[in-house]
């Protein structure tokens, strides 16, 4: 999976993950940084099966609509969020501090889980700390109403800095993927770690 990091606006850079490979078969970056960085041991996407893990997502709410119909009625975006014409996403970006996105990577905060939610199989790929994704205060979007493939996100008030601006103006931090759709978000390119930093 493509996880890619570059400056965006001072102190903060401007991260872009791409849940689909844009051609058949991954195709790596190859003037990525990462590794003068990060420990190339450590440079791995973890692949585990759990089929306890969905549980955790029972707690959280689930939003009456699809993703795209709730989008600018119970959240915005900061960047881009894309999706395919059927409503599945397929990439999304999001700004960050350099050190998380590097944090993220060394504690191998990046994952694939297998694991039963709802009487049905999912792959979660999972985009923030464990705690973040598990949050009992996180909501649920289902992507279409197949209800095959879900988002699992934080909303946030918009903030200036640490200062809340606007406290019913809440955006989206996405914190996780669960897809019974492994047509859709192939498990091998899933987990192929294709971290793409450019200090350039």
């Amino acid at each position: 999976m493509r996880i890619s990091c570059s400056p965006g606006f001072p102190g903060s850079m401007i991260g872009s993950i791409e849940l689909r490979p844009a051609e058949p078969g991954p195709t790596l970056s190859t003037k990525s940084q990462i590794t003068a960085h990060i420990d190339p041991e450590l440079i791995a996407i973890p692949y585990t099966i759990d089929p306890d893990f969905g549980s955790h997502f029972d707690t959280m709410k689930i939003m009456k609509d699809t993703y795209q119909q709730e989008f600018h009625h119970s959240f915005d975006v900061e960047f881009t969020i894309d999706v395919d014409q059927q409503g599945y996403i397929t990439r999304f970006e999001h700004t960050f501090t350099l050190e998380r996105y590097l944090d993220l990577i060394r504690t191998q905060s990046y994952q694939v889980i297998q694991t039963n939610w709802r009487g049905q199989s999912f792959h979660v790929m999972t985009y923030s700390y464990m705690e973040e994704v598990l949050n009992p205060n996180n909501v649920i979007f289902r992507c279409t109403d197949a209800e095959d493939v879900f988002v699992v996100a934080e909303l946030i008030p918009f903030r200036v800095g640490e200062v809340v601006e606007q406290l019913n103006h809440r955006f989206l931090h996405f914190r996780a993927l669960l897809s019974a759709r492994d047509d859709l978000y192939p498990i091998d390119y899933m987990c192929q770690p294709d971290f793409d930093l450019n200090l350039d």
